[in-house]
């Protein structure tokens, strides 16, 4: 008995990326029915499916049989992708390259003497197994490059090359993991990193961390220029912040003291063949009038056997006023050098005192004359003296007062020893813009606060120019937490 069957498709694809694999096969049902019109109801059926390339004679890509059971109304399913090979290959069907047809044909007693039923075009869901291979086919693009929309409907390369574990832009040889390089000398900016991220924790905008165990690695940020060539102002690393700029910091756990100082939280180095700075200190108003203690560098120590709040190793140029509360030159004690020290302390004045001093002898007429620097009295007004004779008991006077940078010493006996000393108050301009006035005003900001508040019995905070450690800083750590 001849069977006619009516069928239809349904097909079902998606989509996947190269990280899911896209299904092999799709879904088609049919309706058998006899010549005369009625359902083949529980019948088991033999087909044969094949898709064709191009037009509905053409080329059979992939061929296969497949054996399936109708229900009470002849309906039937399968999944076209999963019958038995007669020949081709499912995956290799070329979907994204011309038309593509299914030719059915089928025997209703469920052998292998197949009458073909017709010849359809797939029409557009089957098409979505080619998205598959989306990724490397129809696209123009070169290796390593990662891909962008050049227009609304193609894709090309875009600056991004990504080979070996390293990305890069500008390169196509990154020495990094991230290699970011200027793609034209006019590019005035190489990275810009913004963010309005308004919480408390203190992270910041752009965190490098190293997190390594190396205790040698080179460091979180390193910023370099090449050598100046000619007259140029470059900044290896400029920082911004409503509290700190930069905060530098050295971590180590280790608790052995060490006779070198090797952990810096900030280090400053600068190699010219003229003048340069390590470390440049500077600090003003951000707007409008003068207002507060302006610090250029601030330091403090605490928590050692010894603390410095500064230690200068070579000459120290002051071009200004030094305050301080004591002080004293510091040797090696000539008498133990190896290990004792030797301190004197300064001779305070309320004045800008100079002293000049020396011993002289009198001639057969008692007189000798004393000459003193030839900047003396340029330098010097009001001079005081102090003779001392030496030697023998005998009389002695200034007998001239200084006058052409010379004062003349009279005794009542030839040949005398006489110890002398001459001072006199600095009148150069710098002094004299800038006299010492020995009792002065607190600043309204330091008032009920001390220089030295512990000396006097108060407590640390009250001390004047105190300025406290952020609890955590850029990178959110205490020493306590982060360490070697």
């Amino acid at each position: 008995m001849k069977k006619q069957f009516l069928t239809f498709a349904l097909c079902a694809f998606a989509a996947y990326s190269a990280f899911a694999q896209a299904p092999q096969k799709f879904n088609y049902q049919g309706v058998a029915r006899s010549a005369t019109g009625s359902a083949i109801a529980n019948q088991s059926i033999g087909l044969r499916i094949s898709i064709l390339d191009g037009s509905s004679t053409g080329t059979a890509q992939y061929v296969e049989t497949q054996t399936v059971t109708t229900n009470a109304l002849g309906l039937y399913n399968l999944q076209i992708g999963g019958g038995s090979v007669v020949s081709g290959t499912f995956a290799n069907i070329t979907w994204g390259s011309g038309n593509k047809y299914i030719k059915v044909e089928a025997d209703p007693t469920g052998g292998s003497s197949y009458t073909t039923l017709g010849t359809s075009q797939l029409l557009s869901v089957p098409y979505a197994l080619y998205a598959a291979n989306a990724t490397t086919g129809g696209v123009s693009g070169t290796k390593n490059y990662v891909s962008k929309f050049t227009s609304a409907s193609a894709i090309g390369n875009s600056s991004i090359y990504d080979s070996l574990g390293k990305v890069s832009i500008g390169s196509i040889t990154p020495i990094a993991t991230l290699d970011i390089r200027s793609v034209a000398a006019t590019d005035s900016m190489l990275q810009y990193i913004s963010s309005t991220y308004n919480g408390s924790v203190n992270y910041g905008v752009h965190r490098v961390e190293y997190s390594g165990t190396s205790e040698n690695a080179a460091g979180s940020i390193v910023a370099a220029f090449p050598p100046a060539t000619q007259t140029s102002s470059a900044t290896g690393i400029v920082g911004a912040g409503n509290n700190t700029g930069v905060d530098g910091r050295a971590l180590n756990s280790l608790s052995a003291p060490t006779s070198t100082l090797t952990d810096m939280g900030v280090l400053g180095q600068a190699y010219s063949q003229g003048s340069a700075a390590g470390v440049f200190g500077y600090a003003n108003n951000y707007t409008g009038t003068a207002a507060g203690t302006k610090i250029g560098v601030y330091g403090t120590a605490t928590g050692g056997a010894t603390n410095y709040a500064g230690f200068f190793n070579g000459n120290v140029q002051i071009n200004g006023t030094l305050a301080k509360s004591s002080g004293t030159f510091k040797i090696d004690n000539p008498m133990n050098p190896a290990n004792e020290y030797l301190y004197h302390s300064f001779v305070e004045s309320p004045d800008m005192m100079n002293v000049y001093n020396g011993n002289i002898t009198t001639d057969a007429n008692g007189k000798a004359v004393v000459t003193l620097p030839d900047y003396f009295q340029t330098l010097n007004k009001d001079f005081r003296y102090q003779l001392t004779v030496i030697g023998t008991f005998a009389q002695a006077i200034v007998a001239e007062k200084v006058n052409g940078n010379k004062f003349v010493i009279k005794t009542n006996q030839p040949n005398v020893e006489v110890s002398w000393q001459v001072t006199g108050i600095r009148q150069d301009a710098f002094a004299n813009a800038h006299r010492v006035v020995p009792v002065v005003e607190k600043e309204a900001e330091n008032k009920g606060k001390y220089l030295n508040p512990v000396e006097l019995g108060k407590d640390p905070s009250l001390q004047i120019g105190r300025l406290e450690m952020p609890k955590t800083g850029a990178l959110g750590i205490t020493p306590s937490v982060k360490g070697k």
